[in-house]
């Protein structure tokens, strides 16, 4: 379904640059919707294949975990969590508006500006300085053993930085084209890895040791909730991003296409080279990239790996500043996209600064997974059950419109996120909370919403969206 926008573009009131995207939280003009899958799919694999996420693979053969039992695991709770984000994506290529702004048919016109909107800068600018330190890392690994002199984590970050926040400047076109150029390149270096680990005349490097290792529990259901849970809770703040990547896209189709085979593709990629260097080093070592400057420090190597390392944290990290300005645009819509996204950039640097941030990648996950997990049933099964997958774009744009609720605020949305979070902690990790939240959550919105309206027919009075 496609839709020609009625929406005014806004003015900012900051003036901006004339060579990058003016284009805010408005509606998409039809004539711009061109892009096709492979473009989709592309933008969603780059974002996939990250430090984090090959990381994420390593550290769960090191919890105990089996080779293939890391893969599939992790796999898993991306294609679970992706269930959802295609649902949201629909609004990006139906309407061509922002997942932020969507969240203003569920929560109100203010609540939206404040609970999604806020909730998805700060998780904006954690994953990017989480992304620059881990890089960081390891470029300081791979220069000291090119050099043999000590670099500056910090600085190294603060650097990288600065450099994705002006590339993130530019707006939509030119993550395509980042992604186009990128993608080859990262594929080439992390098939070159998988080749050098492979070769590393140790036994336990072989494929078949690899294939065959576990350090602990191998296939056990505790450990592979772990270790799905955290996917689909990392995923689960992106839910209100999901339409950002699809405004320009032609059809549902294309999105379907592209999205799905990137969730199934190139997360089981990235996640393999993790788990495979972990395993490996007998679950010594849960980054391949330090593992790969330590058993081959030849100068070829460690080139590889600071193009692939520095490829590989721009792609993710310049979408993730470009999602969070437009996030923040849906609160300071004067500023404009330019200017929101350098605020988000400038935050997003200062916190790549502070390397502790690394060491609490897991715990903060599982927050934000608390957090993000009952907001994203809320705004699913509003959007589905109750909008019936439709949306009133002139109203989300009008103070006094049919999305105003209580003085902007729809009060069920926001109580069922608030017993949400609470059903999340008491839930155990065996539990899947992640999975289950979003489902409860959104189950007891709608049938909050539901009794609403059949007392306000009852009543003689309007629907709910006069009560929420």
């Amino acid at each position: 379904m496609e839709s020609v926008s009625t929406v005014a573009e806004p003015a900012a009131t900051h003036p901006e640059p004339s060579a990058v995207e003016h284009f805010s939280i408005e509606p998409i003009p039809n004539a711009l919707k061109t892009v096709r899958w492979p473009d989709i799919f592309l933008l969603v694999s780059n974002f996939l294949i990250n430090p984090s996420t090959i990381l994420i693979g390593g550290l769960a053969v090191v919890s105990g975990l089996s080779f293939w039992s890391a893969i599939v695991s992790c796999t898993a709770g991306i294609l679970i969590v992706f269930v959802g984000y295609i649902v949201m994506a629909t609004v990006g290529v139906d309407y061509g508006i922002t997942g932020q702004v969507t969240c203003r048919m569920v929560f109100g016109i203010r609540g939206a500006k404040w609970l999604p909107t806020m909730m998805r800068t700060i998780a904006s600018t954690y994953w990017f300085a989480v992304q620059t330190v881990i890089a960081a890392t390891v470029i300081v690994t791979v220069l000291r053993q090119t050099t043999g002199r000590g670099y500056s984590v910090v600085w190294i970050g603060l650097t990288l930085a600065a450099v994705q926040v002006v590339l993130a400047l530019f707006g939509y076109n030119w993550l395509k084209m980042l992604s186009r150029f990128g993608m080859p390149i990262k594929l080439g270096g992390i098939v070159y890895l998988f080749w050098l680990f492979m070769h590393v005349k140790q036994s336990s490097y072989s494929a078949a040791a690899v294939f065959r290792f576990h350090a602990g529990g191998g296939w056990t259901y505790a450990l592979c909730a772990v270790w799905i849970g955290n996917m689909v809770a990392a995923w689960l703040t992106m839910i209100t991003d999901a339409a950002d990547f699809c405004r320009y896209t032609r059809s549902r189709k294309d999105m379907w296409w592209g999205t799905m085979l990137a969730a199934l593709l190139a997360t089981a990629f990235s996640v393999s080279l993790g788990a495979y260097g972990a395993a490996a080093s007998l679950g010594r070592e849960a980054n391949p990239f330090s593992l790969a400057a330590e058993v081959d420090p030849h100068w070829a190597t460690l080139v590889i790996l600071l193009v692939v390392m520095a490829l590989d944290e721009t792609t993710i990290n310049v979408m993730n500043v470009y999602t969070g300005g437009l996030s923040l645009s849906n609160a300071l819509e004067g500023l404009g996209r330019f200017w929101n996204t350098l605020l988000v950039g400038i935050v997003s640097t200062a916190l790549a600064g502070f390397p502790v941030l690394l060491t609490r990648m897991v715990p903060f996950t599982t927050a934000l997974g608390n957090l993000f997990a009952p907001l994203a049933g809320v705004l699913i099964f509003h959007y589905v059950f109750v909008e019936g997958m439709r949306v009133d774009v002139p109203a989300l744009f009008d103070a006094n419109g049919r999305y105003r609720y209580w003085h902007g605020i729809n009060r069920a949305a926001i109580v069922w996120c608030i017993l949400g979070c609470a059903f999340y902690y008491v839930l155990p990790v065996s539990a899947l909370p992640p999975v289950l939240t979003p489902l409860v959550t959104g189950a007891g919105y709608l049938a909050t919403i539901r009794l609403t309206e059949r007392l306000r027919r009852a009543s003689g009075k309007n629907l709910v969206h006069d009560a929420a």
